[in-house]
């Protein structure tokens, strides 16, 4: 899942009330840092190739909120369903009518008083290219850049995302290697001392001797 906060609102209708929320849901070529940790700082990008109108004709792509499966509230099924989307030069925009229930009203009152500001999408990844280069502080930086996808499954309605830049899977992920490398560092480190310790206690024994 990927978070971007992108003009998330109630759309405005003359005379009545408006049950229609429009979002930008994926924006092309722009970074979106995953990671910023100790020893790595990890970013992504989409390219317009991830998203062309005859793959989003084969997709099944529903409407969640909090990416909730079970809190779904539109859906588009191969370009038929309530969750409309407007693939666009700089991204891919949606709107849907909120449905007369429970979830729907939520939806409504959230977005309106910004409480849900921004949006994500979930997909699998097919085509990509890893650029590695290196921080000043010495941490790795690597560049993923998307050019194809193997499925968009997936629109979430979301509070900000500078809170939350990506799901819970991929934080733990992201940790997992902080710790392998923390781990490979400490190794190194008593290696390195061990070493140290046996060249002097080597050039000690060869004095006495």
């Amino acid at each position: 899942m990927r978070f971007q906060a992108n003009a998330l609102e109630v759309r405005e209708k003359e005379g009545e009330e408006s049950r229609v929320i429009t979002g930008k849901a994926i924006v092309f070529n722009e970074e979106t840092v995953m990671w910023d940790g100790k020893y790595e700082r990890i970013r992504e990008k989409i390219s317009p190739s991830c998203i062309t109108k005859e793959f989003l004709a084969q997709q099944d792509i529903k409407l969640n909120l909090l990416h909730e499966r079970s809190s779904s509230i539109a859906r588009n099924n191969k370009g038929v369903g309530t969750l409309k989307l407007d693939l666009r030069e700089d991204g891919l925009y949606f709107e849907a009518e909120m449905p007369k229930c429970d979830l729907g009203d939520r939806a409504l009152e959230l977005v309106r008083n910004k409480t849900y500001t921004g949006c994500s999408f979930e997909f699998y990844p097919k085509d990509y290219t890893e650029e590695v280069t290196t921080l000043p502080d010495g941490r790795e930086d690597i560049l993923y850049t998307h050019t194809s996808f193997k499925a968009v499954t997936a629109l979430t309605i979301a509070m900000d995302p500078a809170y939350s830049t990506t799901s819970v899977s991929e934080r733990e992920m992201f940790q997992k290697r902080e710790s392998e490398k923390e781990a490979e560092k400490l190794k190194l480190q008593r290696e390195s001392e061990k070493n140290t310790f046996d060249d002097v206690l080597d050039a000690l024994c060869a004095e006495v001797y």
